[in-house]
């Protein structure tokens, strides 16, 4: 009688705890991004880049994946007419990225206060991008005008495709009246969205079944002291 109580006991607290090791199993699974993120990183020298450099009038600050990055400030331009400009060299090698560009002007430079940036952008022979002029704007709040090397077709390849890059910069500063945009506001939850966690298997309710399966691990234990002390008697 007694070995049969202890098996029954046995088997009730095992049933109890099935809910609980299934919802572990499914928080301890790793999604496919997670799974893509937990792959060790192959051996390479790519990686992270950001580097920058300043005239006397403008900082550009540059960011990137690649195995390397130079920025250099020069006073060749794209165009003999823009002689006397901003103006840069930017040197990429094995990029695996667009390039992310942030232009500031100098306070108390010739050009500071100016909200719009006309960018020349002119490739050595060889290089990957095409020669490109483009206007980028920036609103009174922001400190620097950020535009990316898609601009001049950079940085837009598919797969894990790299490519090498060296280009000259020139940067044309002024000022013009623009409409400030209005902030935008975050966007209100549905008033029936259900923000509680969902279990990355089922879709259900995580948080309920943890719970659950908690205050039955909780009564599998009230009954197994019972009924020790029963077998004790």
């Amino acid at each position: 009688m007694r070995k049969k109580l202890a098996a029954l006991a046995c088997a009730g607290m095992m049933a109890c705890a099935l809910p609980a090791l299934a919802w572990a199993d499914e928080v301890a699974e790793p999604t496919a991004d997670q799974a893509t993120a937990q792959e060790p990183a192959t051996a390479r020298s790519i990686g992270p880049w950001q580097e920058s450099a300043s005239s006397e009038d403008a900082l550009l600050t540059c960011e990137t994946r690649a195995s390397s990055l130079v920025v250099i400030a020069t006073s060749e331009t794209t165009d003999d007419a823009l002689d006397g400009m901003p103006s840069f060299v930017v040197v990429v090698g094995n990029a695996t990225k667009k390039i992310d560009f942030g232009v500031g002007l100098i306070a108390g430079g010739a050009y500071a206060g100016c909200n719009k940036l006309e960018v020349h952008v002119k490739p050595s022979a060889g290089s990957a991008g095409v020669a490109k002029t483009f206007e980028v704007t920036r609103a009174a709040n922001q400190s620097s005008f950020n535009f990316s090397s898609e601009m001049f077709n950079l940085g837009d390849q598919t797969g894990d495709a790299t490519y090498n890059a060296e280009f000259v910069m020139t940067l044309v500063p002024s000022k013009v009246d623009v409409d400030e945009p209005e902030a935008d506001q975050p966007a209100a939850a549905p008033s029936n969205a259900d923000t509680g966690t969902t279990s990355p298997k089922t879709g259900g309710d995580a948080g309920a079944l943890a719970g659950a399966s908690c205050g039955m691990l909780a009564a599998a234990g009230a009954l197994a002291l019972a009924l020790r002390r029963m077998l004790a008697k």
